[in-house]
């Protein structure tokens, strides 16, 4: 029987390393305290691809030691902050945030209070066209802050956020929690290993209503997922305790009837689950994966029961967050989660990527075997310009000289796409892969991060390192885009009429004019629905907009807040949906 994790806290705290006589390779892993631990272990032959015919360059490296103890985890954000069309790096490297420009040059850094373990969220928070930047600090000795910072690097007004210095563990999940037109800021608050707090928070930094925070009985485990998840009408809160079970809060700070669900085989830690109606009965479910005694992947209702099907048990321990997406737009969610599984000295393939269907079946061509394990963040895009989406997905592993994998698998089981693995300079290990094209070549660009584990030898580093891709840069094949697919890290995905974009005809029954606009969108139905649902969604699917109102055939919405760019109008009546494509000045 396994031993559990019931200390988040010292995640990184401290750093194990064994070795034996050969040097061929190492592979990480995380301890039951927390701590990395690595171990060589005996490459196989021809373990990498020496055919490739694909040219990947690398553009640029950004490095700058890192803590000696504490190593990023879930890579880097990519977001447009001084909105000149181009987006930019951020990534924390021990207590300083760098923005970092697409030539590698600096934009800014800002030196923060605490140590810097997971990606800054991004978000316009009160719709007024410019982007705010959202950190959770901590480490030990305990200095924790949670910042609000503008595009240039200050803090707003109000901010950091001071909890009595506790490390507030997670990354920043932003919705709009209470309903008011605005984003609100969830996080999480570690205490001790039998407290915590989950904190739901305004933009002026005051909680959004008396009920907030909310106390768990653990350390909260993962970064909060947010959605309506009993289909009320109201937004809910999904976080688990790391040792006392998952939990789901209402918008009033309420827990649901029946939670939390607490088994003792049962752990949680970096598994922050996504939220999706899988089965199309307007209840959302909650599909992450677990450590502890029963380690698996899991489907849960809003009930606490799980989904039929569900949970799938693994042979090991997994801190693989889940990817959802509906990747084949036939209206059904497909879902992707990793194992750590690597095989011994005899270089066996072993399952590491999962694809399941809502049922918990196989997809075809899944799951995908290789040597060498990945917990990281599963990004999904078309990394070669073929016109199917792939699948970007880190490694547990480097090769004698330090250098990881950041790989890429096709959908279809051919296997590793031409060109890769791209090879890094340190780990990968609990990390991943965003899409973009930073240097604003019109080519797509891969940006990674990684870092050095000396093991008090030398100081340790960690790198931003940006690759091109050389195909063109096309953002409609970036579907799941980083930790937790989006900047948001909202959790929630919801199937809409980005996922069958490129199906859209140019005959619509929802007619815009004029297209493209300022601003004010003005559309023309063939007759008057009451209670339409219309939404907005941007290229990337995410909802910009949303009301339910009593349409008549003409209507105009302002959204001139919004940046210029592509967007998509879906208006439903409750059994048909209708949709257009809007281009914003």
């Amino acid at each position: 029987m396994k031993k559990t994790t019931t200390l988040l806290s010292l995640l990184f705290l401290g750093i194990i390393a064994t070795a034996t006589a050969q040097q061929q390779g190492k592979k990480a892993s995380l301890n039951e305290d927390g701590t990395i631990a690595v171990e060589t272990v005996t490459l196989p032959e021809n373990y990498h691809n020496n055919e490739q015919t694909r040219v990947l360059d690398r553009i640029w490296r950004f490095g700058e030691p890192a803590h000696p103890n504490i190593k990023n985890s879930r890579g880097v954000t990519l977001a447009d902050i001084n909105n000149d069309g181009i987006d930019e790096i951020l990534y924390g490297i021990w207590n300083t945030l760098y923005a970092l420009k697409g030539d590698g040059s600096l934009l800014w850094e800002k030196p923060v209070s605490g140590i810097i373990l997971l990606p800054p969220s991004v978000a316009d928070l009160d719709g007024d066209g410019t982007l705010e930047i959202i950190l959770n600090t901590g480490g030990v000795p305990n200095a924790g802050r949670v910042y609000l910072i503008d595009p240039v690097g200050n803090d707003l007004p109000g901010w950091p956020l001071n909890f009595d210095d506790h490390w507030m563990i997670n990354a920043p999940a932003i919705a709009d929690v209470d309903g008011d037109g605005t984003l609100d800021i969830v996080t999480g608050e570690r205490v001790a290993s039998a407290q915590g707090f989950v904190h739901a928070i305004k933009m002026d930094g005051t909680p959004i209503n008396a009920n907030w925070p909310v106390e768990v009985l653990a350390t909260p485990a993962f970064t909060p997922s947010i959605g309506d998840v009993d289909n009320d009408g109201n937004a809910d809160v999904v976080i688990a305790a790391s040792s006392a079970g998952m939990y789901i809060f209402d918008n009033q700070g309420q827990v649901f009837p029946g939670f939390p669900v607490v088994d003792p085989n049962v752990k949680y830690s970096y598994q922050s689950p996504m939220l999706a109606d899988l089965d199309d009965d307007g209840d959302l479910e909650i599909i992450g994966s677990n450590h502890g005694d029963n380690p698996g992947f899991y489907v849960m209702e809003h009930d606490g029961s799980y989904k039929a099907g569900w949970p799938i048990a693994t042979s090991e321990w997994t801190y693989s967050p889940s990817t959802v997406w509906d990747v084949d737009n036939d209206g059904t969610f497909e879902i992707f989660m990793s194992d750590r599984n690597t095989s011994g000295t005899q270089g066996e393939e072993l399952p590491v990527v999962y694809g399941l269907d809502p049922d918990g079946n196989n997809l075809p061509n899944f799951p995908i075997e290789k040597y060498g394990g990945t917990e990281g963040v599963i990004s999904i895009a078309d990394v070669n310009a073929d016109g199917d989406l792939d699948l970007i997905f880190p490694s547990i592993m480097t090769d004698a000289n330090g250098f990881g994998y950041i790989h890429a698998y096709a959908m279809d089981g051919s296997g590793e796409i031409d060109g890769f693995p791209l090879r890094t300079r340190g780990f990968t290990f609990l990390n991943g892969a965003v899409l973009g094209d930073v240097d604003n070549d019109g080519l797509l660009d891969l940006t990674a991060n990684s870092y050095t584990l000396n093991f008090g030898a030398g100081v340790d580093s960690t790198f931003v390192n940006v690759y091109n891709l050389n195909v063109p840069y096309n953002p409609n094949t970036i579907v799941r885009n980083g930790y937790k697919g989006n900047n948001t890290r909202d959790g929630f995905v919801e199937l809409g009429p980005i996922a069958g974009v490129s199906d859209l005809s140019a005959e619509t029954t929802i007619s815009i004019f004029p297209n493209p606009s300022e601003g004010i969108l003005t559309f023309k139905i063939p007759q008057s629905i009451l209670n339409a649902k219309v939404k907005i969604y941007s290229i990337d699917g995410k909802v910009v907009f949303s009301e339910e109102k009593n349409l008549e055939t003409t209507s105009s919405y302002n959204l001139k807040h919004l940046k210029g760019g592509l967007y998509f109008v879906s208006i439903s009546d409750g059994k048909n949906t209708f949709t257009a494509k809007w281009v914003k000045n």
